[in-house]
Parts: C-alpha cells; structure tokens; sequence
C-alpha cells in the first residue's frame, strides 16, 4: 500500500506519540518525509493546523494512523508478523484461524480487570438482539457490550480516557492495527486499509451473563439481501461493510464442560477452492458449491451479482469461478431480485436460481432467508447442514485466544454460557463501492 500523503502529515505530526504505540522504528522511507512534511505543516495556517491535529486525536482517525504505520513497517521488514504462518489461508479458505495465547496471561489480566470493572461501573449497555423485554427467557439475552463509537459521529466509552482503563485498551488496539495491516496485505483487501471510509472498524468489550448463547448468524450479508433492492438504493459515498470479524477471550480457568459458553463454528467440510467473502465490488457470497472429491469437485463459492442486464426487477445473477479462475454464470438470464426473500431453503434456491442439474444438486445457501414460506419448507438442517456439507467445530472461550474468521461466508452461534463470560470483539471493515467509484 501506498501511504497518501494525509498519511505522512499524520505519522509525522504525532512520531514521538506513534513511537511510544509500537516497539518497533518508524521506517526510514517515513523518517525521510518528516523534512518534507515539515515544510507543507509551515504553508498550512494555523488555524487548519490545529484542525488536523484535532481531528488526528479522534478514535478513528487514530485507528487509521496506528494501521497506516504498521503497514509501512511491515513493508519494510521493521516488525514481524503477528499472526502464525497459515493463518490468511485459513481465513480464505473459509474456515476460522484459532490462535491460542495470542495475548499473555498479563495482557488479558488487565483487560479482564478493566472490563469487570466497566461493567460494575455502568459502562456497558445490552446488545441490540437482547433488547426485547417481552422475551420469555431473559437469562438467554443477557449479552452486553461497551463499544467504541456510540453513534459513527461520537465515541463510545471502550474509547473514553475517563471510562476504565484505557491504556489498556490502546495497547490492545495497536496490536489490532498490526493484525489488520497484515490481513489487508495477505487476504488481497485493498480497501481494509481504506482511508476514506467513514467507519473503518468496530472494537468492543463483550459480556455474557450465566444463560446467555446466540443462535446462529453470519456477521455481514450482500446488500441485496438485507432489504429488497437494496444495491439499487442510494448509498453513501464513504460506506463500509464487516469483512473480517475477531474475538479475543479473557477468562482464565474456562471449564468447557462446566462452563459452557463455546463459540460454534458451521464450517464446510472442504476449503474452499477460491478465496470466500467477496468477488468483484459489492458482489458478496450467499452460497457455495458442494464438493464431492469423488467426481474431482471441489468446494466453490457462489457470489451474487445484482445489476445484470435485464427486465426491471430481474437483475441477479449467481457466479462461481472455476480452476482457470474464469467466471462461470449459474444462470443464462438473471432472476426476479425478490426471489431471494422467498426463502425455503436450498431448494427453492435451486429451482429458481440456476439453469444446470449438476450446479443445483450441489448448490448450498450460507444462511437461507427466514421467511413465510421457509415456516412450511420442512427442513432436514442437522449439524452437517441443510446440505450435509457442514462440520461443526467449537471453539472454547481460553483467555489470551484470538479468533478470525470471514464476516460473510462462515455461520456461527454461541452455546450457552453457564458462567459470566468476558471478551473483545470487532469487525474489520472494507469499502462499499458506489457510483462515486471509479
């Protein structure tokens, strides 16, 4: 990556502070543009310097320059890398990158102290998913959550200096900017190092209260699919979308057996031949291919493109890409765009979505749409999946383990948790391309 020039102004403005962040040297190739920033902060006014220092202090224009700088010392071989050799392969593949002691015992210490004591002191609030009152079983929807923006114009207290203890927090979010940095490089997602973008990443402190789980859900979803026609629909020009979700756990002594808490990962049974998550722009994964090894077919994602050519209200198209890395369309003409919503499952998919018998018989939905008719589809789901080509992997909640996965291909759920269970949470995000695009 390129750093732009606002990049440099940045990093040279706040060195001694950006020095202090890492272990690792500034690289040269920045050292050598401090003269040159030097000379440009001196032709800007006063005023619009003590803006852009303003503005550099806030959590994610902060976030921003603390990626930034780990990308040039990646480049440049001044840090080594975080994660463990395999780890972006993993996450291509569509399968989740478990990374056991990636903090030590001290790090998650004070971060599990810190968020004990937020908590006691009224800093978190109930996730979204928990907040209906009138629910039965409260115990199950006893999830809260401290995050770090309160609304995309405001922070939230997991980056407030008078909430808890934020040098804590700050030491484990430049360790994140390195694991970011890394995987915008090694996963080929340019746009997680966006600069742009109004919303880059989400980082948050998470609880769950003894009875607490979450059913099964993917963390992020083709535009298409979470509201009808909704890639026609304006956006803005700085959007962004989850590409890459991690969890990082902090209670030590976990009884898995006892506890409970586990976080269950639905998982293909093969890697996937081409990379998951997203294709061309905003062409995000809904679904896959089977692989059968016996008639030498591998597993293949399936994404959707929604602006075919075609009659109003009939632009989709599914596409996989085949060994050659050529596209392979599902279908010769694109589909009613409400088609998705009709839900039923993976057979209705089937007959409405894709021509060929061999395509059909394998194709698989990563979450099919709950919908009137999927309430009369009886579904034969199991823990091999609808289409049997699912494998169940849990993860135990171990303090200092750093999970990664896709934030579109790969469904997950929390078992229930038998013991109060703390955690960190976030969500890298990469851009959502609009007409503004190039």
């Amino acid at each position: 990556m390129k750093p732009s020039l606002l990049t440099y102004l940045s990093i040279s403005f706040y060195l001694s502070h950006l020095q202090n962040c890492f272990s690792f040297q500034v690289p040269s190739s920045t050292q050598k543009s401090s003269h040159e920033s030097s000379t440009l902060l001196s032709a800007i006014s006063r005023r619009q310097a003590i803006l852009s220092s303003t503005a550099a202090l806030t959590a994610e224009t902060t976030w921003r320059t603390l990626v930034n700088t780990a990308s040039i010392a990646l480049e440049s071989n001044s840090i080594p890398s975080s994660l463990p050799e395999g780890t972006l392969q993993t996450i291509q593949a569509g399968k989740a990158a478990v990374i056991p002691n990636w903090l030590s015992k001290q790090e998650t210490f004070l971060l599990l102290k810190d968020a004990q004591t937020c908590y006691k002191g009224g800093h978190f609030t109930n996730f979204i998913l928990s907040r209906n009152k009138n629910k039965a079983d409260k115990e199950a929807n006893d999830r809260w959550i401290m995050p770090s923006f309160a609304s995309k114009k405001r922070i939230g207290p997991f980056m407030d200096d008078a909430v808890g203890d934020l040098d804590v927090r700050n030491s484990l979010k430049r360790k994140m900017a390195v694991v970011k940095a890394e995987l915008a490089r090694g996963l080929d997602r340019p746009t997680l190092d966006q600069e742009k973008d109004e919303q880059t990443h989400e980082m948050e402190y998470l609880r769950y209260g003894v009875g607490a789980l979450l059913n099964r859900h993917t963390d992020e979803h083709h535009l298409e699919l979470k509201r009808p026609h909704g890639s026609k629909l304006p956006l803005k020009e700085n959007a962004s979308r989850r590409s890459v979700t991690w969890l990082v756990y902090l209670n030590d002594d976990w009884d898995p057996e006892r506890d409970g808490g586990q976080l269950r990962l639905h998982e293909r049974e093969y890697e996937s031949a081409f990379p998951v998550g997203a294709a061309i722009r905003n062409d995000l994964q809904v679904g896959w291919l089977k692989a059968n090894p016996n008639k030498g077919l591998r597993e293949q994602p399936v994404f959707l493109d929604p602006n075919r050519d075609g009659p109003e209200n009939e632009t989709c198209v599914l596409y996989t890409f085949e060994k050659d890395g050529k596209k392979r369309d599902l279908s010769k003409a694109p589909f009613a765009n409400l088609a998705l919503y009709l839900g039923g499952g993976d057979a209705v998919a089937r007959k409405l979505m894709i021509d060929n018998a061999v395509d059909a018989e394998r194709f698989h939905l990563i979450d099919a749409p709950k919908s009137l008719v999927s309430s009369f589809v009886k579904s034969d789901a199991n823990d091999k999946g609808q289409d049997g080509g699912e494998r169940i992997k849990d993860i135990y909640p171990s303090a200092g383990t750093l999970v990664l996965f896709d934030s579109v291909s790969l469904p997950h759920e929390v078992l229930q948790t038998n013991r109060e269970r703390f955690g960190v949470q976030g969500w890298f995000h990469e851009h959502i391309y609009t007409s503004a695009d190039v």
